[in-house]
Parts: structure tokens; C-alpha cells; sequence
């Protein structure tokens, strides 16, 4: 790619702003970085560099083959834990619209006692609410050595009925020639089945529910230190995901261990 250099900000030389925005957290290179300007727009969509960097690209800048992943090396996606807290957060702290009278004055609402979560809600736009989301998903790798596929366990419990709600979402692969799972689309379905929660009055944002995700996924990889010829083996990744239910709206992911499956 030719882009005109700019001495006199270093910031507009693709060289050094190729250096610069690798080095960044790879969610703020896809947000924010990307809507500075067209030349950053441009560098961020077609570097191989950046690419690889903010987990878009398998393999590393050059190369069509990466290095073989083992136990030890295999690395699920970091930005899966950055899009599911950033969801989280925005999700809980969406602001009920401003009362407005028929001139479009603000209505002064007397002070009262604060008020109790409301089981009822305004009903979230879902599909401009996740537009963010969706376009990044779509061209994230799930992992450095793709999973035939994802399944998701949402498991939902009220704190005052104890009442239990569960839904499982699997994968649909994303490359028909090979069958690989090569994107986070699946992390859209989770996302969607926890506003469908909060908007049926289920989940509440203040009160002490409890909201947990078990993400359950088989990948291939090579045995430590090479042994068995060089052989792939199917191995099982279980990881669970807590999304805490009052505030700072906190999202944590407890690794699992990778298990070897014996058939």
C-alpha cells in the first residue's frame, strides 16, 4: 500500500503509526484508532502487521503457515473477554430517555427516594445496540489454531425465586471448505440472549442475580515436545465466563484446562 508520508507529524508516516498501533490494545486499533482519519482507516483494513496483531489473521505478516500450536502455545482470542466487558458495561448503564413535553422542554420530575430497579424496562434496539459488535466479530479469529466448534451454556438464576433459566447456542462453521469455526459470531448469539433477558424483566441490573456463560470448544493440537510422529490430537477447552450483576459490572473468565478426548 503507497500512502503520502508527513514528516511534520509522525503520527500520518505508515511506518511509524504501523509500529505505534500494533503496540496498542487491539480493541481500541478496531474502535476508536480507526475513525481518526481515512489514512489510519486505510493502514488498520489492509496491514498484514496489524492485522496480526489485533487477532484478525492467523498467520504471522509474510507467512502462510504459522508454528505448530500446542497445549502450552494455544491461546484463545484476549479480545473475547475486551467485547464481553465492554458489552457488559454498556448494556447496564444504557440511560432511561429524558421525559420531554409536546414544545420539547425537559419535564422537571420532583426528587424522590431513589427508586427500585425496574422489572420493566425500555426494550433495547438489539440490532443497533450490537451494530459494534457484530462487525468485529466477523473478522476475529477465535484462536491461534481454529476449534471445529464453539457450544455456549447461558445460565441465568434469579436471586429472590432461585428460578433457573439455560440456553445453549453451538457454532455454525464459518469456512465450508474446511469446516473450522474462524470467527467470534458466536459471542453475537450470547450477547443477544442476555438482552432478551434484560428485557423481559428476567435479569435487573442492581440486584444480586447471578449471570454465567460456559463456552466448551475441540480444537487440534500438537503434543508437547513432538512426540507421536508430529500428530494432531483432539482436545476439549472449557472456560466459564461470570458476569456480575451489580455494579462496577464486572466480567471475569475462569480458564479452563485443555483435556486431551480419548475416543
Amino acid at each position: 500500500m503507497t500512502m503520502q508520508a508527513h514528516p511534520s507529524n509522525p503520527l500520518l508516516i505508515p511506518e511509524l503509526l504501523e509500529l505505534v498501533l500494533s503496540a496498542l490494545p487491539a480493541l481500541e486499533v478496531l474502535t476508536t484508532c480507526r475513525t481518526i482519519c481515512k489514512l489510519w482507516r486505510d493502514l488498520i483494513d489492509t496491514s498484514p502487521t496489524i492485522k496480526y496483531t489485533t487477532w484478525r489473521s492467523e498467520f504471522p505478516p509474510g507467512r502462510t503457515t504459522g508454528p505448530k500450536v500446542t497445549e502450552t502455545t494455544y491461546q484463545r482470542n484476549p479480545l473475547v473477554l475486551e467485547l464481553l466487558s465492554n458489552f457488559w458495561a454498556r448494556l447496564n448503564t444504557i440511560q432511561q430517555p429524558v421525559p420531554l413535553d409536546a414544545s420539547g422542554s425537559v419535564i422537571k420530575i420532583p426528587k424522590r427516594k431513589p427508586m427500585k430497579p425496574s422489572r420493566h424496562p425500555n426494550p433495547i434496539d438489539t440490532t443497533a445496540f450490537l451494530s459494534r459488535y457484530i462487525s468485529i466479530c466477523h473478522a476475529q479469529i477465535f484462536s491461534n489454531s481454529p476449534p471445529l466448534d464453539v457450544n455456549i451454556r447461558v445460565t441465568f438464576q434469579e436471586a429472590a425465586s432461585k428460578h433457573i433459566i439455560a440456553r445453549s447456542y453451538r457454532s455454525v462453521s464459518t469456512d465450508v471448505g474446511i469446516g473450522w469455526i474462524t470467527d467470534l459470531s458466536v459471542l453475537v448469539n450470547l450477547m443477544e440472549e442476555i438482552i432478551q433477558l434484560r428485557d423481559a424483566g428476567r435479569y435487573v441490573p442492581g440486584l444480586k442475580n447471578s449471570l454465567q456463560a460456559e463456552m466448551t470448544w475441540c480444537v487440534f493440537l500438537y503434543r508437547d515436545g513432538g512426540g507421536e510422529g508430529g500428530k494432531r490430537r483432539e482436545c476439549e477447552v472449557v472456560q466459564k465466563v461470570d458476569f456480575a450483576c451489580w455494579e462496577p459490572w464486572g466480567v471475569a473468565i475462569l480458564e479452563g484446562r485443555v483435556r486431551e478426548v480419548v475416543r
